[in-house]
């Protein structure tokens, strides 16, 4: 039996991804979908909508709703890490991303926090940059964790234009405290648009300048004088850990996906920049 008794009126975008090319997948993956979606008490005669989102590079995110019920982040893990970092929860636990309400085998079930994946234009707004330098150093006093992985897909920015906030997503490269680290992860990101087909392509001169390296350090810091020497020693520390930063992901993406043409030239362009 269907596990969806509407199926032939679902609206199921990007059913390729759960499918992943086998059937027997596809009936385990809606089997417990729909098994977790039942246990939060959603009616599943209505048509379910599952519509993938433009947020991170080795999972696949989906909006997903159905009828009144929803929407909820259904978050299906791709082959590098999982559900299995126990930082990834300690920042969970500590409220930081949203909210877990079902757990898979294969991902999970996350309450829909409202805005859209920070843009390369955005590191441009110094308000954007504030929101973020707030909300990154909530995240290292509360959590005592770094992020890891401060791409563009991972920050939602919500609120107005006027007056943005942001939230941090994905938390599955967690690991121990070095804020230097996580800033250095974030400047090299400006380097690259995750929204053209040519992502793994870097742009080194949309790295950041001193100037808006220190502007953005300095508002972590909470420090208004760009020049200050805590400034310029945090700017150093960011810059030792850059090499770090280019190694740990050419080498994610060869052990990962050396199958896959993207990723490979994404790990060798990456190379150029450490040599």
């Amino acid at each position: 039996m269907d596990e969806f008794p509407n199926r032939k009126a679902v609206r199921v975008i990007g059913e390729s991804y759960l499918y992943k090319g086998e059937e027997q997948i596809w009936k385990d993956r809606s089997r417990a979908l729909a098994t977790a979606l039942k246990d939060l008490g959603w009616d599943l005669s209505a048509p379910l909508h599952i519509e993938p989102l433009p947020l991170g590079l080795s999972n696949h995110n989906f909006k997903i709703f159905c009828g009144n019920h929803g929407p909820l982040l259904l978050r299906m893990f791709g082959p590098t890490v999982g559900d299995s970092n126990p930082d990834e929860r300690h920042i969970q636990d500590s409220g930081f991303g949203a909210h877990v309400v079902q757990r898979l085998d294969w991902g999970r079930l996350e309450t829909w926090l409202a805005g859209r994946p920070m843009r390369r234009e955005d590191c441009d707004n110094s308000q954007v940059l504030v929101a973020l330098a707030n909300e990154l150093r909530h995240l290292h006093t509360v959590a005592g964790r770094n992020h890891n992985d401060l791409n563009f897909t991972n920050v939602l920015v919500c609120g107005s234009e006027d007056f943005p906030t942001t939230h941090l997503l994905d938390f599955e490269y967690a690991g121990p405290l070095d804020p230097p680290l996580d800033i250095a992860n974030f400047f090299c990101e400006w380097m690259y648009d995750f929204g053209t087909p040519r992502w793994f392509e870097p742009d080194p001169t949309r790295f950041p300048s001193d100037e808006q390296a220190r502007s953005f350090i300095a508002k972590y810091l909470g420090i208004t004088n760009y020049a200050d020497d805590e400034v310029l020693a945090f700017q150093k520390e960011v810059q030792a850990r850059i090499p770090y930063v280019h190694k740990f992901w050419i080498d994610w993406a060869m052990k990962n996906f050396s199958d896959r043409y993207e990723y490979v030239q994404y790990a060798e362009l990456r190379q150029i920049l450490v040599d």
